[in-house]
């Protein structure tokens, strides 16, 4: 379930033909979110359900979103991520959830019905031009969560996660490493909420 984030460039200039992001050279490059080291053994761990995010309709696909001036989002017109942003950000809080060492993952299509289910809504994925075209821009990554306990038909925890990474520079590379940064943050936050919500509701048993 390793998240490999990837992004292809092959062009990047909006679609409204204004030129944001520098222009990548005559190859494509392609940038991949680091990946998050997993423990080996999951002994005696709480299995929890990670659902396909929900995502709004203008981050459900596998376009490069930017955001500008606090206006609507634009799309690269030549740059994709590998995957849909829902498929790529699912595997990623997977591994998460996995890397605290205290929780194991399953997916819906694994035919496994266990008691925790962790819903997530992606509300932010997208690079950020919050001072203007020419600075340097944030990455932006939110998602809200919530475990849901089956055995009692109920909401157990919910929670918001959110970060920004400014970028080191307006490149390509730095602002890559800017959206991973902040999608790793999320993660790790989210991972360890989880792992402690349900600590909490073995300890009060």
């Amino acid at each position: 379930m390793r998240a490999q984030l990837s992004i292809l460039v092959l062009s990047l200039t909006l679609v409204s033909c204004i030129s944001v992001l520098p222009k990548p050279g005559p190859e494509p490059d392609i940038f991949r979110l680091g990946e998050i080291a997993l423990p080996e053994h999951f002994a005696n761990t709480p299995v929890v359900m990670v659902e396909l995010p929900r995502t709004p309709k203008a981050l459900r696909n596998n376009r490069l979103a930017i955001l500008q001036g606090g206006q609507g989002l634009a799309y690269t017109s030549g740059a994709r991520w590998a995957a849909p942003v829902p498929q790529i950000m699912g595997e990623l809080l997977g591994d998460a959830l996995l890397a605290t060492g205290r929780i194991n993952v399953v997916t819906p299509e694994e035919g496994v019905h266990p008691r925790y289910v962790l819903i997530t809504e992606i509300r932010h994925f997208e690079i950020v031009y919050d001072n203007g075209n020419e600075a340097v821009p944030l990455g932006r990554v939110a998602v809200r969560a919530k475990i849901i306990d089956r055995n009692g038909r109920s909401v157990l925890a919910q929670h918001h996660f959110e970060a920004s990474i400014r970028a080191s520079e307006n490149r390509l590379a730095p602002i890559a490493a800017a959206v991973d940064a902040a999608a790793q943050q999320t993660g790790r936050e989210l991972g360890n909420w989880v792992a402690d919500s349900l600590e909490n509701v073995s300890a009060s048993r």
